[in-house]
């Protein structure tokens, strides 16, 4: 039900709401283009609807290793960019600037995605938080975290933002084991794919301190028994 209602609001927002690539019309605005060609990180908190702020990182044009952060809100219809800090704020970096000529999935069709599969899982979430960067390859992807109405990560997902395919995806159940593929998660087949969930969810993890801005969206999602 939670997850219908999320489906609903989703669907009666104006397109303005959604337009993920303003996000660097915005910064090129208030900053300039060529910090908006070196955007490499876009993330918001957990929201219930699609966001009407986003959290933006860039590197820094005359400082190779660090970053320069703002803060992009809608306000009166128009996303506005304020600066919201620089320097080494972020532990590692995306492999890549985006191209947001590339990103053809907004965040919103990203959740409707992710709400698809969370169903065919079982899982019902109320808010999602959101992450935007460039894989290896060069492709940018969403990764998306989905929290229950208490804030607790029942899934972590992550979608193409060419293709709108989800390429991977993770449900922890509060109070139980991660699910895995295998039966028996002592098997060493079911071990082996939690490792691979655990790698795949930590490679989002770009910085401590963005995650305890960003209300638990980096924590661990697998905890082992100690």
């Amino acid at each position: 039900m939670k997850t219908l209602t999320l489906l609903l609001v989703a669907s009666v927002l104006p397109v303005s709401l959604r337009a993920n690539p303003d996000l660097r019309a915005a910064v090129a605005h208030s900053f300039g283009e060529a910090q908006a060609a070196k955007i490499i990180l876009v993330q918001a908190t957990a929201n219930v609807a699609d966001p009407q702020q986003w959290t933006v990182y860039a590197a820094d044009a005359f400082r190779p290793t660090q970053q320069v952060r703002s803060v992009v809100t809608l306000t009166g219809g128009a996303w506005k960019a304020e600066p919201a800090g620089a320097g080494s704020l972020l532990n590692r970096t995306p492999p890549a600037p985006l191209d947001f000529n590339r990103v053809k999935v907004r965040s919103t069709a990203a959740r409707d995605a992710v709400a698809k599969v969370a169903a065919a899982a079982n899982t019902s979430f109320a808010s999602t938080a959101y992450q935007l960067a460039t894989n290896e390859t060069g492709s940018p992807e969403w990764g998306l975290a989905l929290n229950d109405s208490s804030g607790y990560e029942v899934g972590f997902c992550v979608v193409n933002a060419e293709s709108g395919v989800v390429t991977f995806m993770s449900w922890t159940p509060r109070g139980g084991q991660p699910a895995t593929s295998g039966s028996d998660n002592n098997s060493s087949g079911a071990r082996a794919a939690q490792k691979i969930k655990e790698k795949s969810r930590q490679a989002w993890n770009w910085t401590e301190k963005a995650g305890r801005e960003t209300g638990n969206f980096f924590k661990e999602l697998f905890k082992r028994d100690r």
